[in-house]
């Protein structure tokens, strides 16, 4: 005859219960980014790459960079981004994490700065894009809308789709 000890199954059921919620969550939609898709920690700015018939299309988020402030090249299969984001606190700028001052409460006229967090970065920045197919580098354009720089690569004529006619003998 069996043995059963009390105590002994339900730590079981109750393990077999969690990993069945725990199943039932990470197969129920894909993750925010995609399947096995992770945006890349600290890299700025953000990029979407899509290819259709005709061109490469980038999008980079860039809030708060102006179009000025933006400098685009395509160099072989390679475009390069490059820009600044200007600090959000200008008049802040020179302060530190810490506040500012003598440490006896004089701030020498300037306001006390003190940073609990900061993750949005500001500086210098250049983010080089590989290209998947050649572009016509002449007729890249770019637009700066709302925050959203969209890059548009139409594909060099040798590598766009061609319809090929079937001839009879």
């Amino acid at each position: 005859m069996p043995t059963f000890r009390p105590g002994f199954a339900p730590p079981f059921d109750e393990l077999r219960e969690e990993l069945d919620r725990l199943w039932t969550t990470l197969t129920a939609a894909p993750p925010l980014h995609g399947w096995g898709v992770r945006p890349a920690e600290g890299v700025f700015p953000a990029v979407n790459v899509r290819e259709s018939d005709d061109a490469i299309t980038i999008e980079a988020e860039l809030p708060g960079v102006e179009a000025r402030g933006v400098d685009i090249t395509v160099a072989g299969d390679e475009l390069v981004l490059k820009g600044s984001r200007p600090e959000t606190c200008p008049a802040e700028a020179g302060a530190s994490g810490a506040g500012t001052g003598n440490g006896n409460g004089d701030t020498g006229g300037k306001p006390r700065l003190t940073w609990h967090r900061r993750e949005r970065g500001t500086g210098a920045f250049e983010r080089r894009i590989p290209l998947p197919v050649a572009v016509d580098a002449a007729r890249v354009d770019a637009r700066l809308v709302d925050g959203v720089l969209t890059i548009t690569c139409p594909k060099a004529a040798e590598c766009r789709p061609r319809k090929v006619d079937v001839r009879t003998a």
